[in-house]
């Protein structure tokens, strides 16, 4: 990673500062993007104090022209890494259409609008890496959570879209999938109708605390970004979710997905 230039959006906390850092560390200069400010010049200060290079950006993903700035500004990137996100959990029947607009922009037009404004200087160039977070619930139909399963669904399928047509202009594409991560997402996310219970709050938040360190999904990205792989679910419940959504009858899946499991 000496030498390289990397994006990373969502740097500003939980796996976007941890792979911010974890880049950092290898030598790269890291443009640290998120739309707190202030959090993005925290994540820059980690990346010198880890060897590398920081640079923040304020920016919303959810505006193409914000990122499209951002991306002059910044030229030509070796690796962009789609990592800006947000949690939104409860059945349709209890999701507005405002909650789905808001999920839909941060978590796949966000995606969509980094790709759009950087993607362009690495087809020309013939090289760069983008390396998208999705997450096991792109895979893993349940039925609390249509929403943010829909918009992770769709970065998976945008991610391989892209690898079949990026690849014949040297630029991989990578699209990760973690399970459960121990990040500040799960306080921030929107727990709508019988989701909203504080006790049923309270054991999601606890499940998330005990998840994976945000520090192996930032691995996972970097060695990513060297081998450009198709699909990496990281944590064992990811893992399990991805082999078995390819082998197990969709009647099965399908009463599966009815359990509340959390």
């Amino acid at each position: 990673m000496v030498n390289k230039l990397v994006v990373v959006t969502g740097a500003g906390s939980g796996i976007g500062r941890a792979t911010a850092a974890a880049f950092a560390a290898g030598g790269a200069t890291v443009v640290c993007a998120d739309i707190r400010g202030e959090a993005a010049e925290k994540t820059a200060a980690v990346c010198a104090e880890r060897g590398g290079v920081g640079r923040a950006e304020r920016c919303d993903v959810t505006d193409a022209a914000a990122v499209a700035d951002v991306a002059e500004r910044v030229g030509p990137v070796d690796v962009l890494v789609n990592n800006a996100g947000v949690g939104m959990t409860g059945r349709f029947a209890d999701m507005t259409l405002d909650d789905w607009r808001w999920i839909r922009a941060v978590n796949l037009d966000g995606v969509v609008h980094a790709c759009a404004a950087f993607g362009p200087a690495m087809i020309a160039r013939r090289s760069g890496q983008v390396v998208n977070v999705a997450s096991g619930l792109a895979y893993t139909m349940r039925a609390t959570e249509a929403a943010y399963a829909a918009t992770k669904a769709a970065v998976l399928a945008l991610s391989r879209c892209l690898r079949a047509d990026w690849a014949s202009y040297g630029v991989g594409v990578t699209v990760v999938c973690p399970g459960f991560v121990d990040t500040p997402i799960v306080t921030s996310t929107r727990y709508l109708g019988a989701r909203g219970d504080p006790q049923t709050r309270r054991r999601i938040e606890r499940i998330f605390r005990r998840g994976h360190p945000p520090e192996a999904v930032a691995r996972a990205i970097v060695a990513a970004s060297e081998r450009n792989p198709a699909v990496v679910p990281i944590g064992w419940e990811a893992r399990l979710g991805w082999h078995l959504a390819r082998v197990m009858p969709v009647a099965v899946q399908d009463r599966l997905a009815r359990l509340e499991v959390l």
